[in-house]
């Protein structure tokens, strides 16, 4: 190697250094959200809400402290207006696939199953390699019931278990531990559960399925018992 040829090396690596430098801190200086999710599942919730303010003080119009604000608030309608802009200002970010399915879910949990669709629809075409892209809810067609019957749950025989088609989801989590306790909660009412895995951007996640039907409104009338008994937002599943 000529000397002209050491010293443009020399050079190349002093300016390459800073960029790299700056990278790695940047990096490091990005909000741990997923951490964050992960205390909200495990019960930590006033922890993470503690933080909140600082957060999006220090990292404004950061798509992952949006997201989890959209978490952290209660009001549906106002946790939509959350998701809608980070899916309609940081499309490449990796939390706008995220921000997509929490907009599914909350249409789909109020009845609106066309907007649901459009959304879930949305995300299927965007993101196609989004794990929730694999999702096979459909609710095109279907409108709310007026006057809804309880649902009949019952352990399946063999012979219906090959005719199930729908379940209810009654809960995604990052932590197998959360969804195995969730599980133990129906298994424990009686309730047919069990847990289906996928993995997203090199993540799982872990969706509880409980209860197994042969038609989509009885799985809705048992979603709907699931929010009154329990409290908690669920969604009907083909299989």
């Amino acid at each position: 190697m000529t000397t002209i040829q050491k010293r443009f090396a020399v050079v190349l690596i002093v300016l390459t250094v800073p960029f790299v430098l700056y990278a790695q801190s940047d990096k490091q200086n990005e909000p741990d959200v997923q951490r964050r999710l992960e205390m909200i599942e495990k019960g930590q919730e006033e922890a993470v809400k503690a933080e909140l303010s600082t957060l999006l003080t220090n990292y404004q119009n950061n798509p992952g402290v949006l997201f989890l604000q959209g978490v952290l608030t209660t009001d549906g309608s106002e946790a939509t207006k959350i998701y809608q802009s980070i899916v309609d200002n940081f499309q490449k970010s990796e939390w706008a696939d995220d921000a997509l399915y929490k907009l599914y879910q909350y249409y789909y949990s109020i009845g609106l199953y066309k907007t649901a669709d459009q959304k879930l629809d949305q995300l299927r075409r965007e993101y196609p390699f989004s794990a929730y892209a694999a999702e096979e809810t459909s609710t095109k067609g279907k409108k709310p019931a007026l006057q809804e019957q309880p649902a009949v749950i019952k352990k399946p025989s063999t012979v219906e278990k090959f005719s199930t088609l729908f379940t209810v989801q009654v809960g995604a989590f990052s932590t197998l531990q959360n969804a195995e306790e969730l599980r133990t909660r129906f298994e424990r009412e009686g309730y047919v559960s069990n847990i289906f895995t996928i993995v997203k951007n090199g993540k799982k996640l872990h969706k509880v399925w409980v209860g197994e039907f042969q038609t989509q409104d009885e799985a809705k009338r048992f979603g709907n018992e699931i929010k009154k008994r329990f409290n908690l937002d669920s969604m009907v599943v083909s299989r």
